[in-house]
This record gives structure tokens, sequence and C-alpha cells, in this order.
């Protein structure tokens, strides 16, 4: 009996010491090191790690996951740590567990599945509650499109619908953080700050000045005294007045005003009908847009880092080609409603209106043939336009005193804020979209990047044309051309190019229903309904179009000019040895 109780005592011992050790080699200690619960998607990812003083202990060990909610809903989940002891589960679905708390039990297993080292974690929390915050800023290019739209349906001036959504863009990129209001500030006054944006005030300005004298009744006498005698001359006329005015101006809406005004009584007299006036008033203000001085290009220009001289002369000839077009479209329709025609006017008469419209010729001399020959710079050249607007209607003509000066000078103040509020806040509304990566999403979503160039200039074509025909030209540019620029760059296109194809589409967009500028400009100068102004537009669009679709196919019709002017340097030299200029006055 003795015996039997020594034999086993010591087996008891053996088993005993042989267990214990093993027993202090197996317990490990757990560590949950991340857990990512995703709201969106409600998939739940789990990052974890073992430690203990032997290293063997919890290399390649079996590891239990078992997700509970709070109803005792369980998801349970097998893996294995790694030679490290880290081991991972990823993308649980959860949607079928509970809201509330979500409970993590963790268990690792040796070889012989006894329990090593154990955790519990009960901390993470399903939340799957509507949050007005989060789902606006999950959508938030729609939020801030839905924003806008409801302020300018308001009737909130543009402005204010910019800004806010700028500011809700903010207020959701940094989880309502009102401190993040600084960025709008900078990205506003950074929008303004270039010095190439002096020409446009001044552009406005002198535009201004001669709206209010002489120059437009003299520069529409010029034209008819040598196309009235035409059939549609007077129709042509108003069209060839509209371009000549556009290279004074650079706006369409003054071009609306400063020719519209006196060629409409003049038009409808002649036989042509409501309609057909001014749809022609309106569309042939579009080449005020691609004559120089252009503020959409000077915009375009500074936005898109482009040469602004390179792109004034590049709105040459697609200006030139829209000229012609609508000429023998007007002629047509004259023939088409037997409009009669004026008396040929004599060559005295064409000599006199030659003679008189000499000094407002002299803008587009001033202008294009100053940067054409680098004698000065689109802003300078801005600067000149102003001097020589008050010199000629002061003091040649006459028309304007000091005090007509002072309110010509506070009313264009007044636009210039306006333009420049827009600046500063499509600036800001840019850096939001970008800062969102909504410009790549839009990108990727409609395949662009993998579209060749053709493919590539329709695509911002229709962008620009549909956005002018809902949104202020500026603010277009402003928000557009920053999302197309990276691809523009990709595929290789002539910025010049892309300028003034955007450029164009910018002036037909203005003048297109529904919410076209230069229509509302039209409607509250001529006091004609909406649907009046907007009946004749059709035919005029089609051939603004054609001309886009002319620019993408012969790229030439813009490009031929500039290639002279700024690529041929024996052109230059021989216009810098016109002026007596060193040949890098132009460098």
């Amino acid at each position: 009996m003795q015996n039997n109780f020594k034999q086993i005592f010591i087996t008891f011992f053996l088993i005993l010491s042989v267990s214990i050790p093993s027993f202090a080699k197996d317990m490990v200690t757990l560590y949950l090191d991340d857990v990512i619960l995703d709201t969106k998607t409600l998939k739940l990812s789990i990052y974890g790690s073992a430690e203990s003083d032997d290293f063997q202990s919890h290399k390649w060990k079996n590891v239990d996951i078992v997700v509970t909610d709070s109803k005792s809903k369980t998801i349970k989940f097998e893996e294995e740590s790694d030679k490290k002891g880290f081991w991972e589960v990823e993308d649980i679905d959860i949607t079928n567990l509970s809201d509330g708390k979500l409970s993590i039990d963790i268990k690792m297993f040796d070889n012989e599945d006894n329990v090593i080292g154990h955790l519990l974690n009960e901390n993470t929390i399903k939340d799957t509650s509507f949050k007005l915050s989060e789902y606006l800023k999950e959508h938030l290019a729609v939020s801030i499109f839905l924003l806008m739209v409801i302020l300018l349906l308001s009737g909130f001036p543009m402005m204010i619908p910019l800004i806010a959504g700028t500011t809700l863009g903010i207020y959701l990129l940094f989880d309502a953080d009102f401190s993040k209001m600084e960025f709008l500030i900078q990205q506003m006054m950074g929008g303004i700050r270039p010095a190439a944006l002096i020409a446009v005030p001044m552009f406005i300005l002198s535009a201004d000045i001669m709206t209010r004298g002489k120059s437009a009744e003299k520069l529409i006498d010029l034209v008819m005294a040598f196309v009235r005698h035409i059939k549609g001359g007077l129709a042509v006329s108003t069209a060839g007045a509209c371009a000549m005015f556009g290279a004074v101006s650079g706006s369409t809406q003054a071009t609306v005003v400063a020719i519209g005004s006196p060629l409409r009584p003049r038009l409808k007299k002649g036989g042509y009908k409501e309609s057909f006036i001014l749809a022609l008033i309106v569309n042939s203000s579009d080449i005020a847009f691609l004559i120089p001085p252009s503020i959409g290009m000077i915009i375009y220009g500074i936005v898109a880092k482009t040469s602004i001289p390179e792109l004034f002369i590049a709105g040459i000839g697609p200006g030139l080609l829209i000229l012609v077009l609508f000429s023998i479209y007007s002629i047509i329709y004259a023939y088409r409603h037997n409009i009669p025609t004026e008396p040929k006017a004599t060559w005295k008469e064409r000599g006199v209106a030659v003679y008189r419209a000499l000094w407002p010729l002299g803008f587009p001399a001033i202008i294009v043939g100053g940067i054409f020959g680098g004698i000065f710079s689109p802003t300078e050249a801005a600067a000149v336009s102003v001097a020589y607007a008050i010199f000629l209607e002061g003091i040649v003509f006459k028309t304007m005193t000091l005090k007509d000066l002072y309110a010509t000078a506070k009313s264009t103040g007044l636009v210039t804020g306006v333009v420049f509020i827009l600046v500063g806040a499509g600036a800001g509304f840019a850096w939001v979209l970008s800062f969102a990566q909504v410009p790549q999403e839009i990108l990727n979503a409609i395949g662009i990047t993998s579209m060749s160039a053709y493919e590539v200039l329709f695509v911002i074509s229709i962008a620009f044309f549909v956005g002018c025909m809902f949104v202020d030209p500026i603010v277009v540019i402003l928000v557009l051309v920053p999302i197309f620029a990276p691809v523009v760059n990709s595929v290789g296109l002539d910025p010049v190019l892309v300028g003034t194809i955007i450029t164009l589409q910018v002036a037909i967009g203005s003048a297109t229903p529904p919410f076209g500028c230069d229509i509302f400009t039209a409607i509250a100068v001529f006091k004609r309904p909406y649907i009046e102004v907007i009946k004749g537009t059709p035919p005029f669009i089609i051939i603004l179009l054609s001309v886009s679709v002319a620019l993408i196919f012969i790229p030439e019709i813009a490009l031929f000019l500039r290639d002279i002017a700024f690529r041929d340097v024996s052109v230059l030299d021989s216009i810098q040895s016109m002026f007596g200029l060193a040949p890098e006055v132009i460098d």
C-alpha cells in the first residue's frame, strides 16, 4: 500500500513538473491594435497581436474572433497569427448585427486547442442612424450644387451662391471647424492677386466711356456706308458693327447696349422681324468675346497660366469667320423675306464715314498692334485704351464732361467690384472642389483620361456650353478650367487652342437659353419678353456650334495668326524693326 501511494505521488509530481513549465510557456498576452468600422459600407476590420516571454509560443497559432451585438447575435472568424504574432481580419460584414455596442472576444489556442490567451473588447459601436452632415459630406458635389441652385432660384446674385457653396464645402470637409474658414479668405485673396487682372476694370471703363459717347455710332456709320445697299445689308452692318465694337470693348453685354440700342429701330424700319433683330444683336455680340481685347480670355489666361497676347491673336480668326457666316445668313434671310435694300452710299459718303471712324478705329490698332508688335502687354494696352477713350470722347468728340467721367468711373467701379468678388469666390470654390477631389471623380466617371485629344475637346466644349447656359461666363471659366487643365496637359493639347474654344463656347452659352446673361441684358435694354428674345436664336446657335466643331478639326483657324505673330521669328523681327525696337523687347 505504501509503495502504491509512493508510486502515485511520484507520478503526480512528474506530471505537475512537466505541466507547470508548459503552461508558463504557452500563456500569452493579446493586444487589440486597431478596430476600424466603416459606417458607409458597414464593414469592420480588426487588427491584433500577441506577446509572451517565449517568442515561439505565439507563432502560427489559431485565433478565434467573435463579434457579438447587444442582442447576442454573433459573427465568428478563425485566423492564424503570423511568425511575429500578428493577426488580422478585414471587411467583416456587420449589416445583420444590431446597432449599439459590439463586443469583440478574442482567444488564441495552442496546437492542442488549449486557450493560451484571451481578450474581450466592448468599445466598438455600430450606428446606422441618419446623419445629415455625413450624408452631405458623402455627396459633397451634389450638396454644393443643390445649395447654389436653390439660392439662384431664390433670386440671389451669383456671388452669394458661390460664397455659400464654398463655405458649405469647407464646413463639411473640415468637420464643422469654422477656424478653417480662413482658407476661404486666403483663396479669394489669391484669386484676385494676379497683376493681369488690372486689365479687366480698365477695359470695362474704356467700353463704358465709348458706350456713352459717339464711338459706336461712327463705327456703325462706317460699316453701313459699305454694305447697306446689298440685300440684307443692314443686318450685315449690325454684325460688322458688333465685331468692330468688340475690338474696342471686349464685352458682350456692352456690345448689346452700344450697338443694339441705335440699330434696332433702323432694323425694324427696314422690315426685319423683331425675333430676328434681337437674335442677331444678342448673338453677334458673341464676336466681342473673341475679337481682342476679350475679358473672357484675360480670365482664362490667368486661371490656365496661358499667354494672354497669344490668346488675343488666336481669337481674331474665329471671330472673323463667325462674322462672315452671320453675314451670309443675314443675306439669305433678307432674300427669303424680301427685305428692301437701302440706297448705295457714294464714294464721297464712304470717305466721310472712314474719316469720321478713324479715331474709333484707333482702338483695335492700338490694342492689337501694340500687343502684336511687342510694344506693351495686355495690361498696359488696357491702360492706354482708357487714356485713348477719355481723349476721344472728352477732347475730340466733346461728348463727355468731368461730371460724366466721374459717373462713368463710379459705374465701372461697381461693375468691377462684382467681377472681382466673382473671381475671388470662384477661386475659393475651385479650391474646395480640388481639395475634395471632385474633378478627379467627375473625369474618372466619364472616362476622360482614356479619351483622344478630339474627344477631350468635345467634352470640354459641351461642358462650357452647358455651364454658360445657366451661370455667368466668368464663373464657369473659374470653376471648370482648373478641372480640365490636367487633362489638357496630359493629352498634349495647345492651351491657346483650348482657350479659344472655351472662350467661344462661353460666348455661345451667354446667348443661349435658358439663362444666358446676354439674353437678360437684351430683355432689360429693349424691354421685350423672354420668348421673343430667344425665338430667333436657333440658326445663330447652329452657326456658332459649327464654328466650334471647325475649330476642333481645323485648329489653324485660330492658330494661324498666332503662329505668325509669336512663332515666326522673321515676322517678329520685321515688326520690331518697324518700331525701332531691339529683338529682346518682345521677349
